[in-house]
């Protein structure tokens, strides 16, 4: 029987590591000391792949079939749904934690406090240490998609 990290393990054994893309924006900064017109570099989207795509990918790259992939991809959101529902945290050991977290408005009294101030209930996702270090390992690079027009002032 095949581990969880036998499986990314072997998903993973035949990867390109391809690098980051960024592109240059031009942002106004409102906070801090200075304040102002700033380039910023953010990240550049090179699209997503759906689960149809990452179900052939593992297939390709494992021993276990495509329908299988979606069936435990599919139990998997609903085991991961469900407990984040009831408040815990989900660790995937080889990709991360999955926990629910509330956005509140805050208030300067104590008994002012209750359920109201919920604003939005999320989910965060914090990445376990080894995927972190594999992501700060990655090159990065200009993306070709994007151009900025650079304005002289």
């Amino acid at each position: 029987q095949q581990t969880l990290a036998d499986f990314w393990s072997c998903c993973l054994k035949n990867k390109t590591i391809m690098a980051y893309r960024y592109k240059k924006n031009r942002r106004t900064i409102t906070l801090g000391e200075n304040p102002g017109e700033k380039f910023v570099l953010t990240m550049a989207s090179e699209g997503k792949i759906d689960t149809e795509q990452l179900c052939k990918y593992i297939e390709k790259n494992s021993s276990i079939s495509e329908q299988d992939i979606k069936i435990l991809m599919r139990a998997l959101a609903e085991v991961i749904s469900e407990n984040v529902e009831m408040g815990r945290g989900v660790n995937l050991e080889e990709l991360g934690v999955f926990s629910p977290n509330l956005r509140t408005k805050g208030e300067h009294e104590f008994e002012k406090v209750s359920a109201d101030n919920i604003e939005k209930v999320v989910v965060n996702f914090r990445p376990a240490s080894s995927f972190r270090k594999e992501m700060d390992n990655a090159p990065v690079k200009e993306s070709t998609k994007y151009k900025l027009k650079h304005v002289n002032q």
